[in-house]
């Protein structure tokens, strides 16, 4: 399990964060990472076609008369469709009409079946969506983690954001909408091939951070603010009629193509960052570092106290 979660490669990065390291190729890592973006991408893809389909199923339903929306479980019982029967004053009025499959009971059958039918579908689709955007988490994280590592071993020197503060920013809610554009324009400047590989902090000034890093941050910020959960909690909360479902998958509609496009960003993104490295890494060659260690605060008070203490001794024996 902890092979699976990741955890005890965390654990033996942690372990190792601090000794001497070369250049690590992030080509296995992309490799891996371009797969799960394009699974991501074709599914919401596919997740679009379907909500296409679910809103002209109810857009044909509504032209047919219908003012609600057909029961989605399946099976659906008898009193369900009787319930359905009398939100629409269609005469299907006892057990019996439903047992016989009188001409007005089937109508409403079938409308209940292909609407079950294509809500079934939508529902596989997203549950696929949900296991990619796991996959991705790990395969982005990990891609994100190295990318950064590599800094140090291009003569880009005194980056911002550490390896694990660059993985660690998407995940906090809020800063997670600016704080993973602020690590990657950071990554593509140290990154540019073009900055001189002699003065370890020109990058800072002279790196270069092409457009598509811009647009892959401003997908990712609208798919925060319109995505399939956030329409059904804040954009269309209400969905009682079937003009109000059929606008909810209108707009999922739209939801599904702002994530086929952060994936489709996302692919441009680390393909670039990863050509960016390879061809720093080729003028600078094979290096090894040594990272700093983080001052620890305490450990320098307690330094700070002993030097004071030598002083006050020093003097107190001249005197």
């Amino acid at each position: 399990m902890g092979r699976i979660s990741g955890r005890a490669e965390l654990e033996r990065a942690k372990v190792k964060r601090y000794d001497p390291y070369s250049y690590e190729s992030n080509s296995t890592q992309l490799m891996w990472l371009v797969v799960a973006l394009a699974a991501w991408t074709v599914i919401a893809v596919s997740l679009a076609f379907q909500d296409w389909s679910t809103a002209a199923l109810l857009t044909d339903l509504r032209d047919q008369g219908l003012v609600s929306v057909p029961p989605s479980q399946s099976p659906v019982s008898a009193q369900e469709i009787l319930a359905f029967a009398g939100r629409e004053k269609i005469a299907c009025n006892t057990e019996a009409d439903v047992v016989a499959l009188t001409q007005e009971c089937v109508r409403l059958i079938d409308a209940q079946k292909d609407y079950s039918d294509v809500q079934n579908a939508g529902s596989i689709r997203f549950v696929l969506l949900v296991a990619a955007l796991l996959a991705n988490m790990f395969a982005f994280g990990s891609f994100t983690h190295r990318a950064s590592r590599n800094l140090l071993t291009l003569k880009s020197n005194d980056q911002g954001f550490s390896p694990e503060k660059g993985v660690f920013w998407f995940f906090v809610p809020v800063f997670n909408l600016f704080k993973p554009w602020q690590v990657y324009r950071e990554l593509f400047r140290g990154s540019d091939p073009a900055v001189t590989t002699d003065d370890e902090l020109a990058w800072k000034k002279k790196g270069r951070v092409p457009a598509i890093v811009n647009v892959w941050a401003g997908i990712f910020v609208a798919v925060f603010v319109f995505n399939p959960r956030t329409i059904g909690w804040f954009w269309n909360s209400v969905r009682e009629t079937i003009n109000e479902v059929v606008t909810a998958h209108q707009r999922l509609i739209i939801a599904d193509i702002l994530l086929a496009a952060l994936g489709v960003a996302a692919i441009i993104v680390v393909i670039e960052l990863h050509r960016r490295q390879e061809a720093r890494h080729a003028l600078v060659g094979n290096i090894t570092i040594t990272p700093p260690r983080p001052v620890d605060p305490l450990e320098e008070a307690l330094k700070e106290g002993i030097r004071r203490k030598e002083l006050e001794n020093r003097k107190s024996r001249s005197g």
